[in-house]
């Protein structure tokens, strides 16, 4: 593949596969109840069909809570074409509930879960939107490495501000156009990727657009998981909250009292 530079590119609703009971309403929220292999499979199905960009969602406890007084990000999450449960007390307050979700399916996951889904004689073309400068460019690089079969056919990085600007967004969507990825990974942050993506993705030339958070960061190798321990006991929040404590302090600790509050609201309407 040719070296990429940041900013720099290279040469539509279906719905999901049938389930008796596809569907989990949580919090204002209708999470479908797949596990990591369904939605992967699902994911697949869409990269083979030509009905237009379908967009993916993935909230956690964060979202859950902004959903509560954002109705642009409620409509956002309505017209999803996938909504996967990522973050460990989601699972567990849908068992209180009794509305079980199978387990957590978390973005940062389900990206290279695709990528490896693909074996050495598949290809499946990807554009990175988000990130600073030059961390998706990491990003491509260190997926060429690992994954030799999956394209990134371009990159960008786009300024601050940007979605309140029609210009820059016509050159973001150009700029996939030029692509015609099979996928793009939006990793621009809650929940401004999702209001981007729920207000362009008609006009999206991909077959998939998935918002995924800080997952290219992940990929580049800037922003480190958590300890599996902690991922799998529900720490891995404790683990994001000690790296970036003074962007995240504050906002999970309104979460951490929003949150039970939504959970036993609608504990008390059973």
């Amino acid at each position: 593949m040719p070296t990429l530079t940041d900013n720099q590119q290279l040469p539509n609703s279906s719905t999901l596969p049938c389930k008796a009971d596809a569907k989990r309403s949580l919090f204002g929220i209708d999470i479908d109840n797949l596990r990591m292999q369904d939605a992967v499979d699902t994911l697949r199905q869409w990269v083979g069909e030509d009905e237009g960009c379908r967009f993916v969602v993935t909230p956690n406890v964060d979202h859950a809570v902004l959903l509560q007084e954002n109705q642009p990000l409620r409509d956002a999450y309505e017209d999803a074409h996938m909504v996967l449960a990522d973050g460990h007390p989601i699972v567990w307050a849908s068992r209180l509930l009794k509305q079980p979700l199978p387990e957590r399916v978390a973005g940062s996951e389900l990206v290279p879960a695709l990528f490896d889904s693909y074996d050495q004689s598949e290809e499946l073309t990807v554009f990175l939107l988000g990130a600073a400068p030059g961390v998706a460019q990491t990003a491509a690089k260190n997926m060429e490495a690992q994954w030799p079969n999956i394209k990134t056919v371009g990159i960008y990085s786009p300024p601050m501000g940007f979605e309140k600007d029609d210009a820059q967004c016509d050159i973001i969507l150009q700029r996939i156009s030029a692509c015609k990825p099979d996928v793009v990974v939006v990793g621009l942050g809650a929940p401004k990727q999702e209001l981007w993506v729920h207000r362009h993705f008609q006009s999206i030339d991909a077959k998939v657009a998935l918002c995924v958070g800080a997952t290219i960061d992940f990929l580049a190798g800037e922003k480190k998981r958590a300890p599996l321990w902690m991922q799998k006991n529900g720490l891995e929040w404790m683990h994001r909250m000690c790296s970036e404590p003074k962007r995240l302090v504050k906002r999970y600790a309104k979460d951490a009292w929003i949150f039970p509050q939504l959970v036993l609201k609608q504990l008390s309407t059973k």
